[in-house]
């Protein structure tokens, strides 16, 4: 994109934005769908609209048809097919493991997208210089079609869930008018119920809530980090290796979560994920070199990734069932559209003031404002003192 571009970054930034912004517009009507029919005929259908996204680009790209205008247009369809698929499987994750793993399973369930941050830049560049551009969409679409074929191999015990799920959804006005009408009065309805959920449980909106602070102060820097990079002065791969070093810190952290079993360690690694969070980001707006710029980049990537998966875990052990897709979708959106809007802002700002500065501030405001929280809010409490709610029940709510 760069290249074709002409080396424009405003553009790459653009077409990162339109890759992030569908978890915003689509992924709240994929969650609504997956609660109401099967979640992995949903899982299916977003897997292939990836599939799909990813050999017109590889075609695009091998003929030299490609314009920006395209490459725009099929990352949003891309961004889409993730909006549609992530949702959907941290639903089927939740309901395809005992609730003692859950920890586990909703850890481990992020090592694909993590995993990525780290194989992109290690092998990205590799087929870029060797193979094309092309080739990188075609390798792409070939790993999208892997998973495509493990969502066919969904067990029994999943579908089973997922359609006992569906089942429970209220059908709404069955009354005849017009299949277009009918379909948006159905998912404004579903919407709306998730909306009053959420509302209704005071976990469910912390969690939800310090989510989109921390997205928006320590995960909205990418389009920052080339700046940073030329900042520090280190050698031409110095990017690359600051997302490498970001991505391994990510698998590394997603992993200790994974194992964590006690509620006392939950709740000290709650607490200092949540402080490490900013703290890495200072750190990386401070750092003089690279052997400071490396760890610190390892660093927020163990913090962010064991803080996000510590939260979505906190939500789907308390989420019900029959709104589950939902209330992950909306948790998904805040946590990515405050990154992809941010980032954005952040990329322009960045043209005028430090970019230290868009660093080290948003970090150190984060840490006070996460400690602050956590002495306000009553569950936030809980959370940094027991590892767990008030109350760890499935959520109370009247149905609606």
């Amino acid at each position: 994109m760069h290249d074709l571009s002409g080396g424009s970054t405003a553009a790459v930034g653009w077409v990162t934005f339109a890759s992030f912004i569908p978890f915003v517009v689509v992924g709240p009507i994929a969650g609504a769908m997956a609660d109401r029919v099967q979640r992995r005929k949903v899982l299916i259908a977003g897997g292939t609209f990836g599939v799909v996204g990813a050999i017109v680009l590889a075609f695009a790209t091998a003929l030299d048809l490609a314009q920006v205008w395209h490459v725009g247009v099929l990352a949003f369809a891309t961004g889409s097919a993730q909006a549609i698929t992530v949702p959907t499987r941290q639903a089927l994750v939740a309901t395809s493991v005992p609730r003692p793993h859950l920890t586990n399973a909703v850890a481990l369930s992020g090592l694909s997208q993590h995993g990525s941050r780290l194989a992109g830049p290690l092998f990205g560049a590799a087929f870029l210089s060797t193979l094309g551009v092309s080739a990188v969409f075609a390798v792409a679409a070939v790993l999208l079609a892997f998973a495509l074929f493990c969502a066919f191999r969904v067990g029994s015990e999943a579908n089973e869930a997922s359609r006992m799920a569906a089942e429970t959804v209220p059908k709404g006005d069955q009354e005849p008018k017009g299949a277009i009408a009918a379909a948006i009065t159905t998912l404004s309805a579903d919407l709306k119920a998730a909306l009053r959920y959420i509302a209704a449980d005071r976990r469910l909106l912390t969690v939800i809530g310090m989510v989109g602070a921390h997205c928006s102060f320590t995960m909205a820097f990418d389009s920052m980090l080339p700046a940073l990079s030329d900042k520090v002065g280190g050698s031409e791969g110095l990017y690359g290796s600051i997302l490498i070093a970001l991505g391994g810190g990510a698998l590394v952290g997603t992993l200790g979560v994974s194992q964590l079993q006690k509620a006392s360690t939950r709740a000290a690694s709650f607490v200092a994920s949540g402080i490490a969070s900013g703290l890495s980001i200072a750190l990386l707006g401070v750092a003089t070199s690279p052997s400071l710029v490396l760890p610190a980049a390892v660093l927020a990537g163990i913090s962010q990734a064991s803080y996000m998966a510590l939260s979505a875990t906190l939500v789907q052990g308390v989420v019900a069932d029959r709104f589950r897709a939902r209330v992950m979708s909306f948790y998904i959106m805040i946590a990515a559209g405050h990154m992809a809007i941010l980032n954005l802002g952040f990329g322009q700002f960045a043209e005028v003031v430090e970019v230290r500065v868009l660093l080290v501030i948003p970090g150190l405001i984060w840490v006070a404002l996460f400690l602050g929280l956590v002495l306000v809010l009553p569950e936030a409490r809980s959370v940094a003192v027991r590892g767990r709610f008030t109350h760890d029940d499935e959520a109370a709510s009247t149905p609606v």
